[in-house]
C-alpha cells in the first residue's frame, strides 16, 4: 500500500469526521441525540459508532488486544470527548499503519471471528481499506439525518478536504 494514498484517506477520514463533529457542538441536544430510522440511529450514535470502529480496527490491524467498545457505553458522550476519542482514532490507525508497514505486512492474512462463529480472513491492507470506507458510509448517515433535520449542507468530500487544506478554499466562519 502506498504511504502517499493511505496518508491522504487517513487525512480525510479525520477531517470529514472533525467538521461534522463541530457542527455538532452547535446542535441542539434534541437535534444530536434525535432518533433516525437509518445506520446506528442519531447523529452522536452514529459518530460514536465511526470513532468506536477506528479505534476497535486499529486494535486489530496492528495485532493488539481489542479494547472495550466505546458503543457499548450506556450514557452519551459530549463531543469534546468524542473529539479526543476522533484524535486518538487517527494517531492509533497512523500508528497501525506504520507497524504494518515496516514489517511489509499490508498482504499478511488476519481474522476476524463475528458472534455467530464464522471467521473471516482478509489482508491488512483491506482491514485499514475497510476502516476508511466504513466513516464515508456512515458519514453520509450523518448528512441525511442532518438534511431531514433543515440544516444547510456540508460538503465533505476528499477534494474539498485537500483543497481546504491547501487554502484553495478559505476556512468556513463558525
Amino acid at each position: 500500500m502506498q504511504a502517499g494514498f493511505l496518508d491522504l484517506l487517513l487525512r480525510h477520514n479525520l477531517w470529514a469526521t472533525g467538521v461534522l463533529l463541530d457542527d455538532a457542538a452547535r446542535l441542539a441536544p434534541e437535534q444530536f441525540h434525535r432518533h433516525f430510522e437509518i445506520g446506528p440511529g442519531s447523529i452522536h450514535d452514529t459518530l460514536r459508532h465511526i470513532i468506536g470502529a477506528a479505534l476497535r480496527w486499529s486494535d486489530r490491524i496492528s495485532g493488539r488486544p481489542l479494547r472495550e467498545s466505546i458503543d457499548k457505553r450506556p450514557e452519551p458522550f459530549g463531543v469534546s470527548e468524542l473529539q479526543q476519542r476522533l484524535e486518538q482514532s487517527d494517531k492509533d490507525l497512523r500508528r497501525a499503519a506504520g507497524e504494518v508497514a515496516a514489517r511489509g505486512a499490508w498482504g499478511e492474512t488476519m481474522e476476524f471471528a463475528v458472534p455467530d462463529g464464522l471467521t473471516y480472513r482478509f489482508s491488512r491492507a483491506a482491514a485499514m481499506m475497510h476502516v476508511v470506507t466504513h466513516g464515508v458510509h456512515h458519514r453520509a448517515q450523518v448528512l441525511n439525518m442532518r438534511r431531514q433535520l433543515g440544516l444547510p449542507l456540508l460538503e465533505l468530500d476528499l477534494i474539498e478536504c485537500e483543497c481546504r487544506r491547501t487554502g484553495q478554499i478559505p476556512p468556513k466562519a463558525p
